[in-house]
């Protein structure tokens, strides 16, 4: 071999990484294919979220307006007696009295004993009012004199009669009055009056009637005591609540707190809403209430 031929210069070794240069480069890419791959089927699943609305601001309803509940009526009542159209069947109005139905009758006769007829007396449907006459001879000082006088709110129609200047007289006192007041409304006592037979202190209620006797007299019927009096529950006063059966001061306020609270009652199911009101109270006091 000669010198200077290229055939014959020794061939350098090729360096290690040269030589496994594509194998290390396939390393590397099956090694990257294998990251990408793992990132791929382990990446956690995409969280939802979900953007939820506030609630709608509640706005408060309309105030209801109760409807007025219808009045009862109107009432039919027997008439018979001492009355120019005897045996009649009348129809009154909600709230008439015995006064009322008479007059729908055509009015008592001059010998009509109305002594013995309540006529501040309430009338309720299907009533019977019998007018007696005066006792075989009876008679009297004066003619009789029926004083109508205009009910007002708060007042209580009275009917008195007897030995008293006005007798035979409807007159009106304020709520809380008593006999005695009632009587001065009448004009008085007379003379003849026997004041130990009467209770002047006795508190008065809507529709009663108070005899006054004279002296000596022989013990006197009166009509039937006044049926109790209706209490209109959206009016009534915790006085005037205290009235029913079974209503005392504490229950009474609670009714008038109730009302004032969630407005008028418009039936007896309301009142079973009332703290201290239940069923066999409510029951009670049924037939003695309104809805005004």
């Amino acid at each position: 071999m000669k010198q200077g031929d290229p055939a014959a210069e020794p061939v350098p070794p090729v360096p290690l990484l040269e030589r496994f240069k594509y194998l290390i480069f396939l390393v590397i890419g099956v090694a990257v294919a294998a990251g990408v791959a793992v990132l791929v089927f382990r990446r956690p699943e995409p969280v939802t979220i979900s953007v939820l609305p506030p609630e709608p601001t509640a706005i408060p309803s309309p105030t209801l307006i109760p409807s007025p509940t219808p009045t009862p009526g109107p009432y039919a009542v027997y008439i018979t007696g001492a009355v120019a159209r005897p045996e009649t069947v009348a129809t009154l109005d909600y709230g008439s009295r015995v006064l009322h139905a008479l007059d729908a009758a055509g009015g008592p006769l001059a010998n009509a004993d109305l002594e013995r007829v309540n006529l501040a007396q309430v009338v309720q449907d299907g009533d019977h009012i019998q007018v007696p006459t005066r006792r075989p001879g009876e008679t009297r000082g004066a003619a009789p004199v029926v004083r109508v006088v205009t009910a007002t709110p708060g007042m209580h129609t009275v009917y008195v009669a007897g030995e008293v200047r006005q007798p035979e007289s409807l007159v009106t006192v304020p709520d809380g009055s008593r006999v005695e007041d009632a009587i001065a409304a009448a004009g008085g006592v007379t003379e003849r009056a026997d004041l130990s037979a009467v209770n002047l202190g006795q508190r008065v209620a809507d529709g009663d009637m108070i005899y006054v006797p004279r002296l000596g007299e022989d013990e006197f019927q009166t009509p039937t005591p006044n049926r109790p009096a209706l209490v209109a529950l959206n009016s009534a006063t915790v006085a005037e609540l205290q009235m029913l059966p079974g209503i005392g001061p504490a229950l009474a306020q609670a009714m008038v707190d109730y009302r004032e609270q969630n407005g008028p009652f418009t039936s007896l199911d309301d009142l079973d809403n009332v703290p201290g009101l239940g069923p066999s109270k409510i029951e009670a006091i049924r037939e003695q209430v309104i809805f005004d």
